[in-house]
């Protein structure tokens, strides 16, 4: 059944309620695909918002008075297919705060459409129930991935990202001396290895100093808690009035959380320090994990070179070209896959790394074109 559009229904305006069906349905689709893909508890929720955003789209339909776009066929956009491949492989803790922002999106259009009805507070629900998936035990116990892991992947694919620019750079300054000089390969390697080294050295010393600095932190809220517990206590007493609470309930709130020591320490080192005492990081997975990238990154645009060598070819312009192709190939998949974490144009973000990376290679070409050195 129609219902009446308090919008004039415009060329423009049919056209907009149409894209908001099919975002609807799109959405749909993405929330089926991330239930088939989950354990059967979270499946449940994420079949139910899938179910919500269908009435969704159904509600638009009935403003245009037409429900035939409910049985097209969807395809759905570039970014919603890349985010359910990253939850399907690396888990869906690793995409809960992109679909929070896309139903945060999806609330600030509704408020602000008279013919929305009571659309932008079930996206507030959808929110509120990510938030609860996110803190799910299946997320932070094997079947999915923690906040640290999800670092890690966005670390790692920087990484990847640096290891393509920095040694196509520098292999193409050298060729802009003498492309065919085995001297090429020669800077290859040598980059992707102190790249990787460096990158791995850098990262160990940098977390591990962190953790270091956190440790201490914690180890002094514990020895305070231990020696002057009712000083802490009024502390936490003054963390919560400042945040809003009464004094009565900040007293009664606070004195729960003492009558556990580890809890205690545990909410003074959130609320006071900043600091999660869970998730301090590990200095060699990090090093580890800086290594590999970069150095899968550095191999690439090398990889050309390496198998004109040991296949007895002329490593000259063709092994430059396709050391460009490739690196280009890989920088616009690791802006596509960065396109989901920032919500940027999966086509905008794939161009700029691709624009980005070799340029500053064509730059270090055209500088060692212009050296008055002969290899």
């Amino acid at each position: 059944m129609a219902t009446a559009p308090q919008v004039p229904l415009t060329d423009a305006r049919r056209e907009r309620v149409r894209e908001m069906i099919r975002d609807e349905l799109e959405t749909a689709w993405l929330y089926d695909q991330l239930a088939r893909h989950s354990e059967a508890s979270l499946a449940d929720s994420l079949q139910g918002m899938a179910e919500t955003e269908r009435q969704h789209a159904a509600h638009w339909c009935s403003i245009l008075g037409d429900d035939s776009l409910l049985g097209e066929s969807i395809s759905p956009s570039l970014r919603r297919r890349l985010l359910a491949w990253q939850a399907r492989f690396g888990g869906l803790g690793l995409v809960i705060s992109q679909l929070r922002q896309e139903e945060l999106t999806d609330i600030y259009v509704y408020e602000a459409d008279p013919d929305s009805g009571n659309l932008a507070e079930e996206e507030r629900e959808h929110r509120a129930a990510l938030a609860e998936l996110d803190d799910h035990d299946e997320l932070t116990s094997g079947h999915g991935v923690s906040v640290g892991a999800a670092s890690t992947f966005r670390a790692s694919l920087f990484g990847f990202n640096d290891g393509i620019v920095s040694n196509l750079a520098l292999m193409a300054g050298v060729a802009g001396v003498a492309v065919g000089s085995d001297a090429v390969i020669v800077a290859g390697i040598g980059g992707w290895l102190a790249g990787a080294f460096s990158m791995a050295a850098g990262e160990y010393i940098s977390v591990r100093s962190q953790t270091e600095l956190h440790e201490h932190q914690i180890g002094m809220e514990l020895e305070e808690l231990l020696l002057d517990p009712r000083e802490e206590q009024r502390e936490l007493e003054r963390i919560y009035r400042r945040k809003g609470l009464s004094k009565e309930l900040a007293g009664e709130v606070a004195a729960e959380l003492m009558a556990d020591p580890q809890t205690a320490l545990d909410t003074l080192a959130r609320e006071e320090l900043g600091l999660d005492p869970g998730g301090l990081g590990s200095p060699i997975r990090a090093a580890i994990g800086s290594f590999f990238a970069f150095s899968l990154g550095a191999m690439l645009p090398l990889l050309p070179f390496v198998i004109a060598y040991a296949a007895g070819w002329s490593h000259g312009w063709w092994a430059l070209l396709a050391s460009t192709l490739a690196s280009a190939a890989a920088l616009a998949i690791a802006g596509l896959l960065t396109s989901v974490i920032t919500s940027r144009n999966p086509f905008y973000a794939s161009a700029r790394f691709v624009v980005v990376g070799i340029g500053f290679a064509a730059i270090t070409f055209g500088i060692g074109s212009a050296l008055p050195f002969e290899l």
